[in-house]
């Protein structure tokens, strides 16, 4: 049994991303000893990181995170980089760092531009599982060329993020 936790950072339901995290969700249901746990971030209520920051839906987040082993970061790619929403989100799990070893990760990114601009955002991600320790990206799936919602549902993309998915157990 696997705990695996989707953050999904799309601002627009039925969007791509969000489209593929729902695909990403099913996938990994498949298995009904898995527990998956779905975050959409634009549902949520946190703010900036800050010294002494009041406890807000960020930190229940974490503690999810916390207590899973994959963990799936969703995001649109915006002017070559990730939402704003899971920049800040990345930033508010700083306090809980060192308790997030050993985690496997996903990474899923749609774009209206080709793959090979998308991958400031993956490095920029790597930025975050670099600095926790032991963890482990296990596959990027890019949603590359994508502007209207929609559009990733005829993307080998929405067949291969469920495909992954599927097999997690």
């Amino acid at each position: 049994m696997k705990k695996i936790v989707i953050v999904n950072s799309s601002p627009r339901t039925d969007g791509n991303c969000d489209l593929l995290c729902a695909q990403f969700y099913n996938g990994a249901s498949v298995n009904p000893e898995n527990e998956v746990v779905r975050i959409d971030l634009k549902d949520k209520d946190f703010d900036f990181f800050r010294e002494d920051q009041a406890e807000d839906d960020a930190d229940l987040a974490a503690r999810e995170l916390m207590d899973s082993n994959v963990i799936v970061l969703a995001t649109p790619v915006y002017f070559y980089n990730m939402s704003g929403m899971m920049k800040t989100f990345i930033d508010r799990m700083t306090p809980y760092f060192s308790r997030m070893s050993g985690k496997d990760f996903y990474f899923i990114l749609t774009a209206a531009i080709n793959r090979s601009e998308m991958e400031q955002t993956v490095d920029s991600l790597y930025g975050f599982t670099d600095s926790l320790p032991e963890s482990n990206v296990v596959k990027v799936i890019y949603g590359s060329n994508v502007s209207r919602k929609g559009d990733i549902l005829e993307h080998p993309a929405y067949q291969e993020v469920y495909e992954i998915a599927s097999k997690l157990i």
